[in-house]
């Protein structure tokens, strides 16, 4: 059901791939509606300084999945108020007859770029640019 539910970009990651000796995990972004809460920021302290972490909560129809080593699925990422969100858990609330999927995701420290942009034009190069010519 879409009471609160709008929608959301999501970046699904496929298995990853050798490409010419380089390791790649290709992706896709898809649109799921889903009701994104915020829960807290947080302080995460490293040894070259502290960064302030968002962590979110959201509730949506369709499977959203966590990191899996066994199988190489990386994390879906949720695209929120400009910034990128790891998800870090993920359930199917079946207790209800409005049976959903549950999830947190946690602000990403390493930004992809936005949805619509590839890592070229994100990093500011053209197609010259990027071998240097």
């Amino acid at each position: 059901m879409r009471f609160f539910k709008r929608p959301r970009v999501i970046r699904r990651y496929s298995r990853p791939s050798n490409i010419q000796g380089y390791m790649v995990i290709p992706y896709e972004d898809i649109t799921l509606f889903m009701d994104v809460q915020t829960l807290e920021n947080t302080a995460r302290t490293k040894a070259d300084g502290t960064d302030a972490v968002q962590r979110l909560k959201a509730f949506c129809d369709d499977e959203i999945l966590t990191e899996n080593e066994h199988t190489q699925q990386k994390a879906d990422r949720l695209w929120f108020q400009g910034k990128w969100f790891d998800c870090q858990s993920s359930r199917l609330s079946e207790n209800t007859p409005l049976r959903h999927w549950t999830a947190t995701f946690v602000e990403c420290l390493d930004q992809d770029p936005p949805p619509g942009e590839d890592a070229a034009e994100y990093a500011g190069e053209t197609e010259g640019d990027a071998d240097g010519a």
